[in-house]
């Protein structure tokens, strides 16, 4: 395992150094930028260079009290539905609840800025060594890639790679953007629309949200098919459950876990992570008919060497900049999930208060009592056929 971050210990200087680091890309790609800021008013990463040139949709519907999912009618042209004011996809098969309007994607911009000054890079080392990104030459895929933060700072970086982001919206930069980037709208449930062995180097990230659990196999087995053998498969994803002593807090994390479960989602995938990719044995059910609604009829095989695992304790409101800047991240989440969970019987025995003070309550929790979920940085190798001794090497 990697380090953890110490929860007594404050990252003062964050904000400066971030200020400074996204100035130099700003530089490199000659753009002015917007700045976003965390609710505490901390400056946590400039945008503008990679923001969607988007027009404000001047249509709003009343909230859907029951099940705004299926009440709604969808663009057949946009895939996109309004829901209280809030853009959100309109694929029945995706359990994906989070919107992928202007101000989701300023919220994933953020997010991508704070983890990277968390964890300290956007490749593992493991993988800087296995891979010759210097060189160039490199197909390089970023799987669920939103906004494409990640893949225009790092293309930035190695600029003779190539790289491609997937997403099933297109929230990617339209105009603006690095020459060595392109990008595909796609469904990764319905599989990648690229050949077997295709890329070098695949990413994928804070999708916990985005997969049910008989989906996760599937997803993985798919990135492993178009995997180059001896290519590298970094992913980065939250365990939600928060450690929290404030009863009020821990009460609604407990229910929104359940309710999470209760839309096929599992909270704590980055947990477990590690394990599913070292599983070697095919489980019983684990085939491609359980997802994407076709019938393949083939294994799943999702076997990887687990190169580097690494964890942190991400603090809720406390801690310095990067907690301020995580338990906005995760307001967020819960303003954006909102349609589905007011609905909810924990949440309407709560209705002396409007959903504002409802989430200042538990965000005032989780504050006080120093509560911090956890988060996971797993590098994986795809076996290859010439090297014996794969499968024989540790963890590290």
């Amino acid at each position: 395992m990697g380090s953890n971050i110490s929860r007594d210990s404050s990252i003062s200087n964050f904000a400066s150094q971030q200020q400074q680091q996204q100035q130099q890309q700003r530089q490199a790609i000659g753009t002015s930028p917007n700045t976003i800021r965390s609710k505490t008013g901390s400056r946590v990463g400039s945008i503008d260079t990679f923001h969607k040139n988007s027009t404000n949709n001047k249509y709003s519907i009343n909230e859907e009290r029951q099940n705004p999912a299926s009440s709604l009618p969808a663009s057949k042209k946009t895939g996109k539905r309004i829901i209280a004011g809030r853009t959100y996809h309109a694929n029945p098969a995706s359990a994906y609840m989070l919107p992928m309007d202007d101000k989701e994607i300023d919220r994933l911009h953020e997010e991508h800025f704070v983890t990277k000054e968390l964890l300290g890079f956007n490749f593992m080392n493991e993988a800087i060594n296995q891979l010759d990104f210097q060189s160039g030459g490199l197909e390089i895929l970023d799987v669920c890639c939103g906004p494409a933060t990640w893949l225009c700072e790092a293309s930035l970086e190695y600029q003779n790679c190539q790289f491609t982001g997937i997403d099933m919206s297109s929230l990617w930069p339209q105009i603006i953007r690095p020459s060595n980037v392109t990008f595909k709208e796609a469904d990764v449930l319905q599989g990648l629309p690229f050949p077997d062995q295709t890329f070098d180097f695949i990413q994928m990230r804070f999708v916990v949200l985005a997969f049910r659990v008989n989906e996760w196999p599937f997803v993985l087995s798919e990135i492993k098919r178009v995997l180059k053998d001896g290519g590298c498969f970094q992913c980065i994803e939250l365990d939600m459950r928060i450690t929290t002593a404030d009863p009020f807090a821990k009460s609604y994390t407990e229910t929104f876990e359940s309710f999470c479960a209760s839309m096929g989602l599992d909270i704590t995938a980055g947990a477990k992570l590690e394990s599913l990719l070292s599983r070697k044995e095919k489980r019983k059910g684990d085939t491609t008919t359980e997802v994407g609604g076709e019938n393949k009829n083939h294994p799943i095989d999702h076997h990887m060497q687990v190169l580097r695992s690494e964890y942190r304790e991400v603090p809720l409101g406390w801690g310095g900049p990067i907690g301020d800047a995580y338990l906005s991240l995760y307001q967020g989440v819960l303003e954006g999930l909102s349609p589905w969970f007011k609905p909810h019987q924990y949440y309407q025995q709560q209705q002396q208060q409007n959903y504002d003070q409802f989430l200042h309550r538990v965000k005032h929790g989780l504050h006080q009592s120093r509560s911090y979920m956890g988060l996971y940085a797993i590098l994986a190798q795809k076996p290859s056929m010439t090297d014996p001794d794969f499968g024989n090497r540790t963890t590290n």
